[in-house]
């Protein structure tokens, strides 16, 4: 252990437990990215308009420093808090919260750190809302938002912060099964769908970011349900459905996306009451939507998906089924205005599609 690994390990600790608004991993050493006449201070890191940039190479060796830490303080630290009913942040406990920061950001899925953390929560060595923010910034990372224990250990703490009371949980379980008994308001949720929408940007197809979409969207309704109300359901859904629909058109392969929305398909669906159900069912996307972008994308399995989750047999359809679906599955061909051009992966997805639509009129 030098000085310098000791300064460097402690120094991006602190920032990374600000927390920052974002994080990113810069490729390369210090060397590259910070200048001779440079400001010093917060050397080998770059921090501008709390946005922090951790050289790979500092990041590494701070790492390596950060495990030996780690391992050398959890036993000593856990033997004390056990002993203590009103334990306090002691230099070991100390090391355990900065190294676990380090651990976590170069490993998201780093299940013991994620667990120190939780225990220190628990006896309230580190602030629960604190965390939250940390997690936020660790998820503006593209490294860390692709990873599930992150989207999980985000979901424990809106848990403690949002909980919902007993008498509310075994009804809020009806209405939104996967909300994991933390309810969200309106702010609250702008939060995570801003998180999540950051997220998707930075890592394509991001299944666990939008799982916890869905989980949040879950949750705000559930809030939102005491009595079930048509007005606050409605905005919500209707909110969301169109911000999804926007996200599909210009992110024609994210089947994950298409997976929330058959999601919130589900929610509808589950709703009890004839009225409610009749008003949120107008709320969901249109079958000539789908059928807009599979003939604009025909190359794109996703849409092919997303056509399945709102078709319905009825003119529109049997019109686009003959006019487009058959001659492109029987010639592998479709036409673009004036000319034709070939479309083998088309071909495949429309002969698919027809198989999955004859077992259905069975």
């Amino acid at each position: 252990m030098t000085d310098t690994e000791l300064s460097s390990f402690r120094l991006l600790a602190s920032l990374l437990l600000r927390p920052p608004a974002t994080i990113e991993v810069l490729p390369g050493g210090a060397s590259t990215w910070i200048s001779d006449g440079a400001e010093q201070s917060l050397s080998p890191f770059l921090f501008m308009e709390n946005n922090l940039g951790v050289p790979e190479k500092e990041l590494r060796q701070s790492y390596l420093f950060a495990v030996r830490t780690f391992a050398a303080a959890r036993k000593v630290s856990e033997l004390h808090i056990s002993e203590s009913s009103h334990p306090t942040i002691t230099p070991v406990i100390q090391d355990v919260i900065d190294s676990s920061a380090v651990l976590v950001f170069m490993n998201p899925a780093h299940q013991t750190a994620l667990n120190a953390r939780k225990r220190l929560i628990q006896r309230k060595l580190i602030d629960v809302g604190q965390e939250l923010k940390f997690t936020a910034a660790l998820l503006s990372s593209r490294h860390c938002c692709k990873q599930g224990e992150l989207w999980y250990h985000r979901r424990w703490l809106l848990q403690r912060i949002y909980p919902i009371s007993s008498p509310h949980q075994e009804w809020s379980a009806s209405i939104a099964p996967g909300s994991q008994n933390f309810y969200l308001a309106s702010n609250d949720l702008s939060v995570e769908m801003n998180i999540v929408t950051r997220a998707c940007e930075l890592y394509p197809r991001n299944y666990f970011g939008w799982t916890h979409r869905t989980i949040c969207i879950q949750s705000a309704l559930t809030s939102a349900m005491h009595p079930p109300t048509s007005d606050v359901f409605s905005e919500i859904l209707s909110k969301e459905v169109i911000s999804v629909t926007q996200w599909i058109e210009s992110h024609i392969s994210d089947y994950s996306a298409v997976h929330h929305l058959k999601s919130l398909a589900h929610l509808v669906e589950d709703v009890e009451t004839s009225f409610l159900l009749d008003n949120l069912r107008r709320l969901l996307p249109k079958i000539g939507h789908a059928v807009t972008l599979v003939r604009a994308f025909p190359d794109h399995e996703t849409l092919w998906m997303y056509l399945r989750v709102f078709w319905v047999e009825g003119d529109i359809t049997a019109a686009f089924v003959a006019s487009f679906v058959l001659p492109l599955q029987g010639t592998g061909m479709m036409d673009e205005g004036n000319k034709s051009r070939e479309c083998p992966c088309g071909a495949h997805h429309a002969r698919r599609f027809l198989e999955w639509r004859s077992h259905k009129l069975k």
